[in-house]
C-alpha cells in the first residue's frame, strides 16, 4: 500500500465537514482574495510538490479590494467635509454680522452631527472586529479536537497532553480579554476622543491616547505571554515524543525476529502519513485565520485612511478640534486592526507550532 491510498482512506473515516464549512464562508467573505479548498485539496498539492497560492494574483486582489474600500468609505468623507464647511460659513457670518449666540449653537449642533456619524461607522467596525474575533475563535475550537489527536496518534503524548489544555486556555482566556476588557476600552477612548472635540481642553483627549495605547500593550503582551509559553512547552514536549517514537520503532526493529525491519518501516509510513494528514489541517486552519483576517482589516485600514485624509481637509475649513478628533479616529481604528492582527498572530502560532511537533522528525 502506498502513502496516496493510506492517507485518502484515513482521511474517509474523519470528519472536516465543519471545518471545511467554515472555509467556504471564509473564502466568500474575502470576496476572491482566497480561493476555497478542502484538506484533500492541500494534502494533495503536499504530494504533488504544487503550490496553494499564486501570490501575484493574492497581491494584486488585496490591492483592488483595499481601492474598493476606500471609495466605499468617500461618502463618509464628503458627508464630514460638508458639514465642517457649513461650520466654516457660520464663523465667517458670525464674524460678519456679529450674531455670536446663533453661531455658536450651529457649530454645536454640526459639531454633533459629525460625532453621530463617526460614531456610527466605529460602531460598525467594533462589531466587525467582535465577529471576526468570535469566528477565529470557533475555528481554533473545531481545529485542536482534530489536530491533537492525530498528534498523539504520532507519538506526541506529551505534547498533546500539554499543549491542548494549554491552547485551550489560552484561546479561551484571550478571547475573554479582549471582549470584555480591551475592546471596550478602545470603544471608549474613541467616544472620549469625540466628546473632546466639543472643547476646546485636550484632557479628554489624553485620556484617550493613554486608554488606547494601554489596550494594544496589553494585548501585545498577552500574545507574548501565550505564544511564549506554548512554543517552551512544545519545544520540550516534542524532545520527549522523539525519544519515545525512536525508542519504540528501535525496539520493534531490533527485538521483533524475523519481520522487525518491515514493522518498523511500516510505522515510518503509516506515521509519515498521519504527518501530511495533521500538517494538511493545519495549513486549512492558518488559511481560514487569513482569510478571515483580511477583509475586516483592508476595510478597517480604508477607514482610518478615510479619517486622516478627511482630518487633513477639514483642518483648514473647520475647527482644529474637529480635524484633530477625526485624526485620532484614524488612529483609534487603526488600534483596533492591530488588535485583532495581533489575535490572528497568536492563533497562527498555535497552529506553527502543532504542525511542527511531529512534521517529520519524531521518527527519524
Amino acid at each position: 500500500m502506498d502513502y496516496d491510498s493510506i492517507i485518502q482512506e484515513q482521511m474517509g473515516k474523519m470528519d472536516l465537514s465543519e471545518l471545511e464549512q467554515i472555509m467556504d464562508d471564509a473564502a466568500k467573505q474575502s470576496n476572491g482574495l482566497f480561493s476555497s479548498m478542502s484538506t484533500d485539496d492541500i494534502v494533495q498539492s503536499f504530494i504533488d510538490g504544487k503550490p496553494l497560492f499564486d501570490s501575484e494574483v493574492i497581491m494584486n486582489n488585496l490591492l483592488d479590494v483595499f481601492l474598493y474600500e476606500i471609495k466605499a468609505g468617500l461618502i463618509l468623507g464628503v458627508e464630514i467635509i460638508s458639514i465642517c464647511i457649513v461650520m466654516g460659513l457660520l464663523k465667517n457670518f458670525s464674524n460678519s454680522f456679529g450674531d455670536k449666540p446663533v453661531s455658536t449653537l450651529g457649530t454645536v449642533v454640526c459639531s454633533c452631527l459629525v460625532i453621530t456619524l463617526c460614531l456610527k461607522n466605529f460602531m460598525t467596525t467594533y462589531d466587525a472586529c467582535l465577529d471576526t474575533l468570535n469566528i477565529m475563535t470557533k475555528t481554533m475550537q473545531i481545529l485542536l479536537p482534530i489536530m491533537i489527536p492525530l498528534l498523539i496518534s504520532m507519538g506526541g503524548f506529551s505534547s498533546g497532553g500539554v499543549l491542548n489544555p494549554v491552547i485551550i486556555g489560552a484561546i479561551t482566556a484571550f478571547n475573554t480579554a479582549l471582549q470584555k476588557f480591551i475592546l471596550p476600552i478602545v470603544f471608549i477612548s474613541s467616544i472620549f476622543i469625540l466628546i473632546n472635540s466639543l472643547t476646546e481642553k485636550d484632557y479628554v483627549s489624553r485620556l484617550a491616547i493613554f486608554l488606547r495605547k494601554a489596550a494594544v500593550f496589553f494585548t501585545g503582551l498577552a500574545v507574548t505571554i501565550f505564544a511564549g509559553l506554548t512554543a517552551i512547552q512544545g519545544l520540550v514536549t516534542k524532545t520527549a515524543d522523539g525519544l519515545l517514537v525512536n525508542t519504540a520503532r528501535y525496539s520493534v526493529d531490533n527485538f521483533v525476529p524475523i519481520v522487525g525491519g518491515f514493522a518498523a518501516d511500516s510505522i515510518d509510513m503509516v506515521l509519515s502519513c498521519v504527518a501530511v494528514i495533521k500538517n494538511g489541517i493545519g495549513v486549512l486552519g492558518i488559511i481560514i485565520i487569513l482569510c478571515l483576517l483580511a477583509m475586516p482589516v483592508l476595510k478597517i485600514l480604508a477607514i482610518a485612511v478615510i479619517y486622516k485624509i478627511t482630518a487633513i481637509l477639514v483642518g483648514p475649513i473647520g475647527n482644529k478640534q474637529i480635524a484633530d478628533s477625526l485624526g485620532e479616529m484614524g488612529s483609534s481604528v487603526i488600534t483596533m486592526a492591530v488588535i485583532l492582527s495581533l489575535c490572528a498572530l497568536m492563533f497562527l502560532i498555535f497552529l506553527t507550532i502543532i504542525i511542527g511537533i511531529g512534521g517529520g522528525t519524531l521518527w527519524k
